[in-house]
């Protein structure tokens, strides 16, 4: 038992060293534990650590627009140097007392405020070589723009803008614009400020483009070199429409020749009623042949089948055997040139009239215009005046009943000098047919009436060759679908007016019926030239178009 002890109490001997390692170990942990959290809420503070972690002095590199503005401002304050040294010299050679100059202090590159400008932050004092009062100084860019934020990085005294300088100069008053020499210095710094321009401000020296809405469109020359002239109508105040007892006389007109009339074809032209129309200008005659084949050409081949706004135009020979308008597939041309150029065409829709005076920059008259053309201020019933005169208009009522040239029946123009306005072809106008539409406007008047909003069929206006007397009035009123076209429709246009219009009177005898197209010219004549007027009816080629319409 004792050998046993003793080796127990040697071991135990020996392992001190141990447990005095492992306490040393503890009580630095123990105390480094201490530092750091004291350290980290700021009770304890180690010098040599706080420089270590202290921030370094970092140096910022300008970025480019302060460089930029940095240099323009040093070149610039040179540039003022020189020219105030330049300056001095002849007033010290003069004896003068120059007093010394001062550098202008630079802006910060911020945007100047809506509705400031540039003298707001600038010094008290104007710089020795400021423009004068009086005299407009540079227009402020727009605020926060690259150029405004350039322009507010030079000093007060830059220098203006080399057009108000030469207008400064013209006048003879001072401008602080630099010598040659300094302007060609300064061409760098200038040449800065042109590459950050001002959207929508044009360059300096150039007049600010103007915009014009709604211009016109170019008339095709071949089309403007033939196109009708035009004559002056005058607007004004009339009354439009017609009564029972003026329908009642054109029924006793037509028993005088033999047609049954009746008072109620009349009934869509009443009541009568009070309309104001502006003053306008209308075609002296109807639209030719001619003049149509040169816009279907011009339109291209096949275009009479879908080119007048998404609409047929018109016929030729190929639909329709009686039309004056050939078609080979390739080219348009006038069927028997030499007689039908010059008279007007048929066959033509409301699309194909309408596209062809809006090609020229005009329209169709209104229903309103085209009575106020044919009636004149003297609200007659005819074109002539207020008695049917089957001698001055085509209609069923001649022996050979046709179209003629449109420069005929002279004698019985409008008082505007407008003619036939009453037979040959009976004329679409712009406005959609409703039967009731005069009750409509007799109790809601409204000036430059333009028909319903809506409707299936067009208005047609002046009776034709086809028709009888009751339809030459031009107080009556008929319609069609604006795509049903027929061998007595056709047309003519009309423009705004561009001054105001004159009464015409008709020739006074009947001298004037065989030179008709001769005084026609004098208001404007045909731009081709028609064949005689009235030729004889042995001389008309027997294939034209037969009656298609007469009533009673």
């Amino acid at each position: 038992m004792r050998d046993n002890y003793g080796n127990l109490r040697r071991r135990t001997r020996d392992s001190s060293w141990q447990w005095l390692f492992m306490g040393t170990i503890l009580g630095l942990g123990f105390a480094l534990v201490i530092c750091v959290g004291g350290y980290a809420l700021g009770a304890i503070t180690f010098p040599p650590l706080d420089e270590e972690t202290s921030t370094p002095n970092v140096q910022i590199a300008p970025n480019e627009t302060e460089v930029a503005a940095q240099a323009i401002a040093a070149a610039q304050q040179t540039l003022d140097a020189q020219a105030a040294a330049e300056t001095q010299e002849p007033t010290e050679a003069a004896g003068e007392e120059t007093p010394p100059v001062e550098e202008a202090p630079l802006v910060e590159t911020e945007a100047l405020p809506a509705g400031a400008t540039e003298e707001t932050i600038t010094t008290d004092e104007a710089p020795a070589d400021a423009a004068p009062q009086g005299v407009d100084a540079t227009p402020s860019p727009l605020p926060g723009s690259d150029t405004a934020r350039t322009q507010d990085a030079l000093p007060a005294d830059a220098v203006p803008p080399a057009d108000q300088a030469d207008t400064a100069e013209t006048a003879g008053e001072p401008t602080g614009q630099q010598p040659q020499e300094s302007q060609q210095e300064s061409a760098p710094a200038a040449a800065m400020m042109q590459d950050t321009p001002v959207v929508g401000t044009p360059p300096a020296g150039q007049p600010t483009p103007t915009i014009t809405f709604g211009s016109a469109p170019a008339i095709p020359p071949e089309l403007d070199a033939i196109k009708t002239e035009m004559l002056p109508v005058t607007g004004g105040t009339y009354l439009m429409g017609t009564t029972l007892e003026e329908a009642s006389q054109a029924r006793d007109e037509c028993a005088t020749y033999d047609k049954e009339c009746q008072i109620e074809w009349a009934s869509d032209s009443t009541p009568t009623h009070q309309v104001i129309v502006d003053s306008f200008e209308m075609e002296i005659y109807e639209v030719t042949v001619t003049q149509y084949v040169a816009f279907l050409n011009w339109l291209g081949p096949n275009s009479h089948k879908s080119m007048c706004q998404g609409q047929p135009c018109a016929l030729t020979t190929q639909e329709q055997e009686t039309s004056y308008i050939n078609f080979d597939g390739e080219t348009y041309s006038v069927r028997n040139a030499e007689f039908y150029g010059s008279h007007p065409v048929t066959l033509v829709t409301w699309w194909g009239a309408e596209q062809y005076c809006n090609t020229l920059n005009r329209r169709l008259p209104t229903e309103a215009e085209w009575e106020r053309a044919a009636r004149g201020a003297q609200n007659y019933i005819y074109p002539w005046g207020f008695d049917l005169d089957t001698t001055l208009a085509m209609s069923s009522i001649n022996e050979t009943p046709a179209t003629v040239p449109v420069d005929s029946y002279a004698l019985g123009a409008s008082p505007y000098g407008i003619l036939n306005m009453a037979g040959n072809v009976e004329e679409w106008v712009q406005d959609w047919y409703q039967a009731d539409y005069y009750t409509q406007q007799a109790s809601n008047p409204s000036p430059n009436p333009q028909g319903p909003i809506s409707g299936t069929e067009k208005v047609l206006r002046g009776g034709s060759w086809d028709t009888i007397p009751f339809f030459l009035r031009s107080v009556h009123r008929r319609s069609l679908p604006p795509g049903q076209p027929t061998t007595s429709t056709g047309f003519r246009c009309v423009a705004e007016s561009s001054g105001p219009g004159v009464e015409a009177a008709p020739p006074a005898n009947d001298a004037a019926q065989s030179s008709g197209a001769d005084d026609a010219a004098s208001g404007g004549a045909p731009t081709l030239a028609p064949p005689p007027t009235n030729p004889p009816a042995a001389t008309r080629p027997p294939a034209g178009p037969t009656p298609t319409l007469a009533p009673g």
